[in-house]
């Protein structure tokens, strides 16, 4: 009787923090190293670091400040321009203030899982404020 009872407290623990737990929304996988600087006590800078392969897979999103992506090492993609372009090593682009990306999208290139990437993130927020607002 009591390893019934135990069971069934088990169970019904995980069910309520099934319920009340939310899936982390990400806007990019692979978070490496993350730092966050003052700036003259209104804004914040955040410089991090992302390591990844294979198809991006972040959460639909975007930055109210625009985000500097340099590519550390190998291959990523954006159509931060409008077009999907590859940015290799020792280059960068741009995403403009508001943009919205990520989630699915059908039209991405594909990108084999051998494919890999790092890269350097570099975006301001408000204090008190996220970089990243995600959308439903």
């Amino acid at each position: 009787m009591k390893k019934i009872f135990l069971s069934l407290i088990l169970v019904l623990g995980l069910n309520v923090y099934s319920a009340h737990h939310k899936e982390e929304k990400v806007a990019a996988k692979g978070l490496i190293s993350s730092e966050i600087f003052d700036l003259a006590g209104e804004m914040d800078l955040y410089v991090e670091r992302y390591q990844s392969c294979g198809q991006a897979t972040g959460a639909k999103h975007l930055h109210p400040f625009g985000t500097l992506v340099y590519v550390l090492d190998g291959q990523s993609q954006t159509n931060a321009s409008g077009e999907y372009e590859a940015v290799n090593k020792g280059e960068y682009w741009f995403e403009r203030s508001n943009w919205v990306h990520g989630g699915q999208d059908p039209k991405a290139p594909k990108v084999d899982e051998n494919q890999c990437s790092q890269t350097l993130t570099i975006r301001v927020a408000k204090k008190g404020e996220s970089p990243t607002v995600f959308l439903d």
